[in-house]
């Protein structure tokens, strides 16, 4: 008796998504970044729909492999360990970069929150209290921690909104 091959789980299905979401998040920054553009809402647009465009991609290869279907459990939890994926993936790419390849991406990320702040009333000691925040968050340490917690974070929200419209639930179920 042969056996039949199973269908893969929503762990290996998220996690070939979220890395291959994560080098493209990555590339976005970089991108951008040797475009000479802000960071700002060019990349953060860029990175939330190639982010919706996987997840949904990974919900619709579960969806195939399982009969058609997916509860919104199933989706929140393939978003999420997608987005935890991907932001990993994205963080280590970042940290090399800005660690071994451009040493200078921090510095000008705080310059430019420097200006800001400024731009926005902030004087004296306001802006030296601000400013030493901004230092530790800004080391390569820091910014990969705050980048890991928020990308994880807003993929758990953005996979609360796509597993609305990506559920399929049994129609045979009795409730």
């Amino acid at each position: 008796m042969e056996q039949q091959p199973s269908a893969p789980g929503i762990a290996g299905i998220a996690t070939k998504y979220g890395l291959i979401q994560g080098v493209l998040a990555f590339i976005v920054v970089l991108v951008t970044t040797l475009a000479g553009i802000k960071q700002g809402w060019v990349d953060s647009v860029a990175e939330l729909a190639l982010l919706v465009v996987f997840m949904v991609l990974a919900h619709q290869q579960f969806k195939k492999t399982h009969a058609g279907m997916m509860t919104y459990a199933q989706g929140l939890g393939s978003g999420t360990l997608l987005s935890l994926a991907a932001a990993v993936v994205r963080c280590v790419l970042v940290y090399v970069y800005v660690t071994y390849i451009n040493t200078g991406y921090l510095a000008v990320l705080l310059q430019a929150q420097r200006a800001a702040l400024e731009q926005r009333g902030y004087t004296g000691a306001q802006l030296e209290q601000a400013m030493s925040f901004l230092n530790a968050m800004f080391t390569p340490v820091g910014f990969i921690i705050t980048s890991l917690i928020s990308g994880v974070f807003f993929g758990f929200i953005v996979a609360l909104i796509v597993s609305i419209f990506t559920r399929k639930g049994d129609p045979t179920a009795v409730f």
